[in-house]
């Protein structure tokens, strides 16, 4: 009964479709084949509707800016305002300089060669020059001001050298800083003692070095070095004169010239200079300073950095670390002048203190940082900086440094850090550091 039933309802179901009405008795493989057409038509016109319905996703102008960071385009963009082999330059020429602009030259010539020149003036009146002729390894145009680090040891955010593996060029620059910080020298510096002075110098001389494959890389360096100091123009603080003078501050007094040697020799394993990920780098220099006219501040220089990358999992996770000491040396019956010291604190280094905040003969230096790639074009930062200033080698130790902790957020390309914004904390209070370029 059942069965009769069931066939008696597919019956009445087959008779009430209007194609098999409509059409002639065929064989069931047809049947199946028109069903199967008319379902394929279906979804054609269900598709072609929905299509019709979908609204492009809009993209808002913080997503594009990324994009265009993500991808290069800033990069590419700013490389690309020139004038014939003119280029604008910005940033900020030193750590206490505030924004500064100029213009650059740079030309390639046929045979080799190249020229660079650059000017560049701040609001507060810091102006530095530069000028370099010869064979190099700059691979592009850079718009970037920064630090004097032109050719200069541990300069590893540099892109790798191409097929120039040798380079011999002119090195001449001009500095004029009108409101450099000074403390003191020593760990016991007094926030109360800040004055301001003014320094301004000529270096004159040439530069040389081979890079051995792609990681191995030597130089050196002569000059003859011009030196003046004079009163701050900061009407906020003392000058340097009415707190300190050529006991506290050597080489207030008389600024000789100098003939300065600098040699290096590096190791660069970073996946990627300029926004490294995993590897390692490390650069050990050795200067002499001889002073003319005089023997009063004969002095040597050693200086070793070191850098590592290690990915947590993944390339969006990286611990990196750095170890940095410096360590000048004068002769018998000699000094280091003030001015050439070291310096501890603000954006580079021990960033919970101010700019220049310690100073002294040695520098001992480490930091670290957490860094997470929430996507390639930003990346959030957490870091502890530690190190102190000393007088004498035999204070080389592990003890009674200063430390600092904080965060930073970076906004990357994808081989370099365009820029980065740190709030750091230390015993003297919170400071918040804007910068062009990578932390290290």
């Amino acid at each position: 009964m059942k069965i009769f039933s069931s066939l008696l309802f597919l019956a009445l179901m087959v008779s009430q479709d209007p194609f098999l009405e409509a059409s002639e008795p065929t064989h069931p493989g047809a049947q199946i084949a028109t069903a199967n057409d008319s379902r394929a038509e279906e979804w054609r016109e269900r598709r072609r509707q929905k299509g019709q319905e979908i609204v492009p996703q809009k993209t808002s102008g913080v997503e594009k800016a990324f994009i265009m960071m993500e991808s290069g385009a800033v990069i590419r963009q700013i490389k690309a305002i020139r004038w014939k082999d003119l280029y604008p330059k910005f940033g900020q020429i030193s750590p206490n300089s505030g924004m500064a602009g100029g213009v650059r030259y740079y030309k390639r010539t046929g045979v080799g060669l190249a020229v660079e020149g650059s000017a560049a003036i701040s609001f507060t009146s810091y102006r530095q020059a530069e000028f370099h002729f010869g064979r190099f390894n700059q691979m592009a145009p850079n718009t970037l001001l920064g630090p004097n680090l032109f050719g200069a040891p541990f300069d590893f955010g540099d892109e790798r050298p191409g097929k120039v593996k040798s380079y011999l060029y002119l090195d001449l620059r001009y500095r004029y800083y009108p409101q450099e910080r000074f403390y003191g020298i020593g760990p016991d510096s007094s926030l109360e003692d800040r004055t301001t002075y003014l320094i301004e110098d000529g270096h004159y001389g040439a530069a040389a070095g081979y890079q051995f494959g792609r990681w191995v890389g030597v130089g050196a360096r002569f000059a003859y070095l011009k030196v003046n100091t004079g009163p701050g123009t900061d009407d906020a603080f003392p000058e340097i004169g009415d707190l300190f003078d050529d006991g506290t501050a050597p080489g207030l007094a008389r600024q000789p010239d100098f003939l300065r040697f600098d040699s290096v020799i590096f190791v660069n394993l970073m996946d990627t200079p300029g926004n490294p990920h995993k590897g390692a780098a490390i650069g050990l220099s050795y200067s002499r300073f001889d002073p003319r006219g005089g023997n009063d501040f004969d002095f040597d220089r050693l200086v070793l950095d070191a850098r590592g990358y290690l990915p947590l999992g993944s390339k969006q996770r990286v611990l990196a670390v750095r170890f940095f000491a410096s360590g000048a040396t004068a002769d018998s019956g000699s000094r280091v002048p003030f001015y050439l010291m070291d310096t501890l604190g603000g954006k580079e280094t021990l960033r919970g203190f101010a700019d220049l905040r310690f100073q002294d003969a040695r520098l001992l230096y480490l930091s670290a940082e957490y860094r997470w790639e929430a996507a390639p074009a930003i990346e959030g930062v957490f870091f502890y900086d530690t190190g102190k200033v000393f007088p004498e080698s035999k204070v080389f130790k592990f003890k009674h440094l200063e430390h600092n902790i904080g965060v930073g957020i970076r906004f990357k390309a994808l081989n370099r850090v365009i820029l980065r914004l740190d709030v750091g904390r230390g015993r003297e209070g919170t400071l918040v550091h804007f910068q062009f370029g990578p932390s290290f």
